[in-house]
């Protein structure tokens, strides 16, 4: 018998740990089973409140989905006006499915446009921000991605502000590139993802922002194209990715195009085409509420000024005023 196992069997045995830590083992056995039950009831709880109740948002909550709205539906005209296709995507849409608007803890917005649509939006928006007098309120913004590559930038997001407290953004709207892929076998690249993410972002701040040569690399790595394929991804400045927020999936072309438009609170709005293969693929199953649930706490931000609701709600009117004469 070697010196450490004649040490482990001294103390074993003169400590009785063999039993202490079985009693223990068993106590934290019946510890988790126990919080399980209860996560298991509470999920059940949170399931039949957002599902079978129609609940009632308090004014402020109200104010703020009213101007969320409007600031997608300006999204919406100027894709209109210019023939560009966008689609509701990740929580928005499964709000839009599942209740039929909002989620009831979700404060922002996610939409989608492939590259094409992208890029010629992103040319076109200042000027109708100008045009419509929103230049002052609506913040063309991309989002920094400081922890990959200090300096780089990645997809467009429009905060609506108000120069309350030295600006505060009231709402906010994600807009994600996707791209088609020229084949797809249904091989696993996503480390090859991560690695052509990295050097994009490299590339974007060594070129001093130069957009169109960083992104003909990735096409050029991942075997991408702007025209139509059977096959389409995130593009590489989402949060899509192995290790990411969400998991790095290759969609189905004909299963999302044509978009269809469908309701999203009082308006209509274009959404995949097949919304079963969209939510199971994106969610699983998108009809129950996740045990776990992700807050971006911009209510709980806003809650803290006293005159927040009478501002919200005024924006919303402005917005909603401009949306009904747009052109």
């Amino acid at each position: 018998m070697g010196i450490k196992q004649k040490i482990g069997n001294k103390i074993l045995n003169s400590s009785g740990s063999v039993q202490h830590y079985k009693k223990q083992i068993d106590k934290l056995t019946k510890k988790v089973e126990r919080l399980e039950k209860e996560n298991n009831s509470t999920n059940r709880l949170l399931n039949t409140l957002f599902l079978d109740y129609d609940l009632t948002p308090s004014p402020l909550l109200q104010n703020f989905r009213d101007l969320s709205l409007e600031l997608l539906r300006f999204m919406d005209n100027i894709c209109i006006k210019y023939d560009f296709e966008w689609w509701m995507r990740g929580g928005t849409f499964l709000g839009a499915i599942r209740h039929d608007g909002f989620i009831p803890w979700d404060d922002d917005m996610d939409s989608g446009m492939m590259r094409s649509y992208y890029d010629e939006f992103v040319d076109v928006l200042p000027e109708e921000l100008e045009r419509n007098n929103l230049d002052n309120k609506i913040k063309i913004n991309f989002r920094q991605r400081n922890a990959f590559v200090e300096g780089a930038t990645s997809f467009l997001q429009l905060f609506y502000y108000n120069d309350l407290k030295d600006g505060v953004d009231l709402t906010a709207l994600d807009v994600f590139p996707f791209d088609y892929m020229k084949d797809y076998n249904g091989e696993d690249f996503g480390q090859l993802y991560e690695d052509v993410r990295l050097q994009y972002y490299h590339d974007l701040v060594d070129s001093n922002g130069d957009y169109e040569a960083s992104i003909a690399k990735v096409y050029e790595s991942l075997n991408l194209t702007r025209d139509q394929t059977p096959f389409m991804l995130n593009g590489v400045e989402g949060s899509a990715g192995p290790n990411r927020l969400n998991k790095l999936q290759v969609f189905n072309t004909d299963g999302i195009q044509p978009f269809k438009r469908v309701k999203f609170g009082k308006y209509e709005f274009p959404g995949p085409k097949d919304k079963d293969y969209y939510l199971n693929n994106y969610y699983g199953d998108y009809w129950k509420v996740p045990r776990v649930l992700t807050f971006h706490q911009r209510m709980g931000r806003l809650r803290k000024f006293p005159e927040i609701n009478e501002i919200m709600e005024n924006e919303a009117i402005y917005l909603k005023q401009v949306n009904d004469n747009f052109e």
